[in-house]
């Protein structure tokens, strides 16, 4: 199998501020850009970052940073089959969630169209690369995080089976459009994005699964039904061989152990195998495209950016599958339950409150954050904003509240709207 030579090309290492040398560091400028991406302020916030459940319904459900994590894992393994660089995929998957506001997708839903009245577009890739190019204020030298242009790439192009790339180009800031739209000069991003894309796509698939099960969102016996409905064969062979031959070895060799704990040992079995499962079969297909390439190592990574069809992909019908329980299952009988729905309601709620008070009273926002409005934020003699500082409030409102965590925005709402509620 070819390596592909990610690493050795010289514009994809390239950073926008030159970095001077540290004595004695070998890392690779990948490592570097992992380590930075770790060390983030960003980063540490995915710990209180709703994935799909908020985070103070329990302590069980995955949130943005242990989703990140998984991912990083999935694409660090897909990497290394495949002959691609495994540090790159890791630094994407680290970042690839950094601009999501709280409350989970409803949450950027909320404040894109919070945002839109004052013509400020809000999308998540393109808030992670704000971050990482000019919020994070961490280094001396430079504003951001001073990543390479290929993990930079990989971030902006990140799609999953519920995004669309022309969404993220007509949700850009103007600003940055030129520069992002430069991303797209190739048909693909390179292989270790599309790694990070497919890894997205099974970890929150399994994990999300597993939770839903975990918590009873999902009871078993409907999800097999619905499995088999949806013609969702690989985890009906699944569930009717290799976890059921599991399940069975575990009751034979545990014998003290009681049905909820058999319950966790099973869903926890179900995602293991799951992953497993989509990993084997994206190598498999995966090296078959990449083998198609009639072209020396030094080639391929322009070749797989240019060509007609993805690179890493699953095989057609079991991405049909995949699709399937993403669209059939989770989304239509656990991201729309009853009780993640009213957690949605309140999640929109209280984003509107804190962006219409802080629209109000810009004075409300903490000093460090006032600063950022510049001195084009001008009041007026009636005390009304101009059109320009409006839209400049608002877009340093929306990085504020995006910023936020889940525990942090309703901490700030609750200190809002509670007459004896001490300050922050």
């Amino acid at each position: 199998m070819k390596t592909i030579p990610t690493s050795q090309e010289e514009e994809l290492t390239k950073r926008r501020y030159k970095d001077e040398p540290q004595i004695n560091d070998i890392r690779t400028p990948f490592q570097h850009d992992k380590d930075r991406i770790i060390h983030s302020t960003a980063f540490r916030r995915l710990q209180y970052k709703t994935q799909v459940y908020v985070i103070h319904e329990g302590d069980l459900y995955r949130t943005r940073l242990t989703h990140s994590l998984e991912v990083a894992q999935i694409a660090r393994g897909l990497a290394l089959q495949l002959g691609a660089d495994p540090d790159l995929a890791e630094a994407i998957a680290l970042a690839h969630d950094l601009g999501h506001a709280p409350f989970g997708h409803v949450g950027g839903d909320t404040l894109r169209g919070l945002l839109a009245p004052f013509g400020v577009p809000f999308d998540h890739n393109v808030q992670s690369y704000r971050i990482v190019t000019a919020l994070e204020e961490r280094y001396t030298d430079f504003t951001g995080l001073n990543l390479t242009y290929a993990t930079l790439e990989g971030i902006l192009r990140h799609c999953t089976y519920f995004d669309n790339e022309e969404d993220i180009l007509s949700n850009t800031p103007d600003e940055f459009q030129k520069e992002v739209s430069s991303v797209w000069d190739h048909k693909h991003p390179t292989i270790e994005a599309q790694v990070v894309n497919i890894a997205d796509s099974v970890a929150y698939a399994a994990h999300d699964l597993e939770d839903a099960l975990e918590v009873g969102l999902l009871e078993w016996a409907e999800f097999k039904k619905l499995a088999d409905g949806y013609a969702i064969e690989f985890v009906a062979s699944i569930i009717n061989n290799d976890l059921q031959n599991a399940i069975e070895e575990y009751k034979q060799s545990n014998r003290e152990a009681n049905k909820e704990i058999v319950r966790k040992v099973r869903n926890r079995t179900l995602s293991r195998l799951l992953i497993n499962e989509l990993i084997l079969q994206t190598v498999a297909q995966s090296k078959k495209n990449l083998a198609e390439f009639k072209c020396d190592s030094g080639q391929l990574v322009g070749a797989i950016r240019q060509s007609r069809t993805i690179t890493v992909a699953l095989p057609s019908g079991l991405e049909e599958q995949l699709r399937n329980l993403l669209d059939r299952i989770l989304f239509n009988h656990v991201y729309q339950e009853p009780r993640v729905m009213i957690m949605m309601l309140k999640a929109k709620r209280i984003l509107e409150a804190l962006f219409s008070a802080f629209m109000e009273t810009p004075k409300a926002l903490p000093s460090r954050t006032q600063g950022k409005l510049g001195t084009y934020y001008q009041l007026d003699h009636k005390k009304r904003a101009s059109e320009q500082g409006r839209r400049i409030l608002a877009r340093v409102v929306g990085d504020y509240i995006s910023g936020m965590t889940d525990k942090y925005a309703m901490d700030t709402y609750q200190l809002l709207t509670q007459a004896y509620e001490k300050a922050l």
